[in-house]
């Protein structure tokens, strides 16, 4: 089942990048032209409002409860000629209305490191997610993912006398090391964002996105696809500052019952951003 999977979100992948709108030259351009070059740090502070059915680790019997994250992030990437890299680190805490034993503190650290050519990305990513219960006292789980992350921007217009909307096109396929060996995954994902500015400052961005997962350690045999959209109005102040609220809905199918459910969540978002 699996290997069917695996395949068929490659084909997925391959016919939706190959078959994207075409745009003006001067509007893909304008999603990342190649004179950008240049330092972008960024840092953001989150606070994850959910509503979750899927909330317990292992294979325990699911059920829903109320959850509260707050998250800091800060990374800083760098465009010189074909040249693109990325650090991010981060630390989140999840706590549950009802069942705080799951409660868990984390941190988080991304890097990349590939080619841009301006309107393509081609990326080797390393994701590093270690969990500890609250107050970093005792370890819970380490998560390490190694991917190849592909990216394809382009522009399109969708109504009329509104700007072009900025479209970028990911997949993504690779493998999550996980101790408890239990966690760890094969994986591929496909998103679509769109960027859609309406107003002086205001923009919307939607990106739904499907990820397939293949879970080779776990003591049952299990195989999830994941169905999410995301959809965040967002106000640009002066001076790099953004405010947005990010709503997301998520729906999981698995081969396990208690695997299978939803998430719901608003998440406000503060970040801040700085070139050079």
């Amino acid at each position: 089942m699996s290997g069917r999977w695996w395949r068929a979100a490659c084909l997925a992948a391959a016919v939706c990048v190959a078959s994207t709108p075409g745009a003006l030259a001067e509007d893909v351009a304008a999603v990342a032209p190649k004179s950008t070059d240049g330092v972008l740090f960024e840092t953001s502070a989150r606070l994850r409002l959910g509503w979750t059915e899927i909330a317990f680790r292992g294979n325990r019997p699911k059920a829903w409860d109320a959850t509260t994250t707050p998250e800091l992030r800060a990374s800083l990437r760098i465009l010189e000629g074909l040249l693109e890299a990325k650090i991010e680190i981060g630390a989140w805490a999840d706590h549950f209305a009802h069942f705080d034993s799951t409660d868990v503190n984390a941190l988080r650290g991304d890097a990349q490191l590939g080619i841009n050519s301006g309107t393509w990305s081609y990326l080797l990513e390393y994701k590093i997610r270690e969990i500890f219960e609250p107050g970093y006292d005792a370890f819970v789980a380490d998560l390490e993912t190694y991917d190849l992350r592909i990216r394809k921007r382009f522009a399109a217009s969708l109504f009329a006398g509104a700007p072009a909307g900025l479209f970028q096109a990911t997949f993504a396929a690779g493998y999550t090391a996980a101790t408890p060996r239990f966690g760890a995954r094969n994986f591929a994902e496909f998103e679509i964002e769109l960027v859609q500015r309406l107003d002086s400052g205001i923009t919307l961005t939607l990106a739904p996105k499907l990820e397939l997962a293949d879970y080779i350690n776990f003591p049952a045999d299990r195989q999830d696809a994941t169905l999410s959209l995301r959809i965040i109005p967002a106000y640009n102040f002066a001076g790099g500052l953004t405010l947005s609220l990010e709503g997301q809905a998520t729906v999981a199918i698995s081969t396990l019952e208690n695997k299978t459910g939803e998430i719901w969540s608003l998440t406000p978002i503060m970040k801040f951003q700085k070139a050079w």
